[in-house]
């Protein structure tokens, strides 16, 4: 008896588990979205909408890093170019104290769905220097693509 049930309940458990894969055939069809690699990784800070990553900076030499963009969306022929600025209500750090790769231009190439833009933060003045904020926005007036809604602002404090 036990036998009996034992293969009919085998073989709807093989068919309820089937459902559960994706269907290869279905892609992303919604509009072109540009967003922060680390803004989809990170949880946003603490009363804040976005994260505000942490930069160790020293006393001799300046500290770089990288941060990735995404292309939500179907890959294009053509290089797209993204827009990154500070967004001054936002932001503590004096300019002199940071530098954007490119003036913020970020390049996704042909054919590809990452683009990478590069933060250099100066030297810090002292071990207790202020911590500062800078937090990058992304232009979303392009035609070409918008940023996406929640992960187009990522913030980094550091001493200035």
């Amino acid at each position: 008896m036990r036998k009996q049930l034992l293969l009919p309940l085998l073989g709807l458990l093989a068919l309820t588990a089937s459902a559960c894969f994706n269907e290869p055939g279905i892609t992303y069809n919604g509009p072109v979205l540009v967003e922060f690699e680390t803004a989809i990784r990170t949880n946003p800070a603490p009363g804040r909408t976005y994260p505000l990553v942490s930069v160790a900076t020293n006393l001799t030499a300046t500290t770089t890093i990288a941060t990735q963009l995404n292309l939500v969306g179907p890959q294009r022929s053509s290089a797209l170019t993204v827009r990154v600025a500070p967004e001054a209500a936002l932001t503590t750090a004096m300019p002199v104290s940071y530098t954007l790769s490119n003036g913020g231009n970020v390049t996704i190439p042909a054919n590809s769905s990452f683009g990478s833009l590069t933060l250099t933060v100066a030297r810090a003045t002292s071990t207790t220097a202020p911590i500062t904020n800078l937090v990058l926005l992304m232009d979303s007036t392009s035609n070409e693509f918008k940023a996406s809604p929640n992960y187009r602002r990522i913030g980094y404090s550091f001493r200035q």
